[in-house]
């Protein structure tokens, strides 16, 4: 089977709450440096929780992405100016809470200090929870690359691509199309950054005729 994901030079993993999670995943999804995101539940202490026995959990995504190309900073600056984290979020209890689970002590020290930076800059706080390498719980299928599986079509042209669901969820290129879908990035973007994925020669044609043909 060919491996048609992108290949990262430094390996990180970022894990994020702000909302909704359908909508995160596909704004972060568009970013080249991005290698896979995926949707799911972090923050709390209730066991295995589910989207509809949430516990005391909140909706989050987690993103693997390439530091030599995407930094932890940008991914904060894109995570605060994509929601207001100054608003009480706690009417639902804590799924829709705005969180940062950090997975280092570097990452720890760069959110609180542009959290402070922030802070200062806005005049007002922050409300958002930082918590240190809590557990993350994948969510259903049915809510990982959510719109993008609104589009038929698309899917019946992509899942061959894979040995499984698994697979499809965790790619590269369903993170891409998921951004796309839903006017993050553009078809051409995708198509321009293929040359820098470091794929073989035929991983990249495959999936250069499979953006060609694709149909929504």
């Amino acid at each position: 089977m060919l491996n048609i994901n992108r290949r990262a030079r430094k390996l990180e993993t970022a894990t994020f709450g702000m909302g909704c999670f359908w909508g995160p995943e596909s704004r972060f999804g568009q970013y080249p440096g991005v290698i896979r995101t995926q949707t799911g539940f972090a923050g709390g202490t209730t066991a295995e929780p589910t989207y509809r026995k949430i516990g005391d959990h909140t909706e989050t995504i987690q993103i693997a992405f390439d530091a030599s190309l995407l930094s932890y900073e940008d991914i904060l600056n894109i995570f605060w100016n994509s929601h207001d984290a100054a608003k009480d979020r706690s009417y639902k209890g804590r799924q829709y809470l705005s969180l940062l689970i950090v997975h280092s002590t570097e990452q720890l020290e760069t959110a609180k200090r542009m959290k402070s930076e922030r802070e200062k800059q806005n005049g007002k706080e922050i409300g958002t929870e930082i918590l240190y390498d809590l557990p993350f719980y994948p969510a259903e299928n049915r809510h990982q690359k959510y719109f993008l599986k609104r589009f038929d079509k698309a899917m019946d042209t992509l899942l061959p691509l894979f040995p499984d669901h698994s697979s499809f969820i965790h790619s590269t290129i369903a993170a891409r199309l998921n951004g796309f879908v839903r006017e993050n990035g553009r078809l051409t973007d995708i198509k321009d950054e293929l040359s820098d994925w470091q794929l073989s020669e035929e991983e990249e044609k495959v999936l250069r005729k499979v953006l060609q043909n694709i149909r929504w």
